[in-house]
């Protein structure tokens, strides 16, 4: 069955979509569904409906979207129980390591995971495209015109 991906001028559901980038590695296994959540230092305020997961260097493209359900705050050992029983994609080590002295860090919990069709320059869409240290928000129209990209045949207008 063909997704129908109906662009609108809203928010995609649950939120705002931005541009999470990510190391390749981490990227492969949220495409693969084995990482569920994404671990993550800081996190805003505003609520993420969708992640456009730009794999970084050496890839260097966005290669799918990541539906978030919710996002919770918690310190490192709560952190660890859920990224161990959601595919959190690190050991115990480097998510220490990772956090290093934060108090509190974020999970965002992945529901459902769209693996582009065509992995997308972002420099085809964004003339001046630099990827964000952590994530940046991107407007709807920017996101409508990513996922046409990467999902050719199946977006609608």
């Amino acid at each position: 069955m063909a997704m129908n991906l109906a662009l609108c001028e809203s928010d995609p559901p649950g939120g705002r979509a931005a541009i999470l980038s990510i190391k390749p590695k981490y990227a492969s296994l949220i495409l693969a569904g084995t990482k569920k959540v994404e671990l993550r230092r800081t996190w805003p305020s505003q609520r993420i409906g969708v992640l456009v997961l730009y794999a970084s260097s050496p890839v260097q493209k966005f290669v799918g979207l990541a539906y978030l359900d919710k996002v919770v705050e918690c310190e490192l050992e709560e952190l660890w129980c859920i990224s161990n029983t959601h595919g959190g994609g690190v050991t115990y080590e480097e998510l220490r390591a990772y956090l290093a002295e934060k108090p509190r860090a974020f999970g965002a919990m992945i529901s459902r995971v769209d693996v582009a069709k065509t992995a997308v320059d972002p420099k085809r869409i964004f003339r001046d495209f630099t990827p964000p240290q952590s994530l940046s928000f991107i407007r709807t129209s920017d996101f409508q015109t990513v996922v046409q990209s990467m999902f050719p045949s199946e977006a609608t207008i």
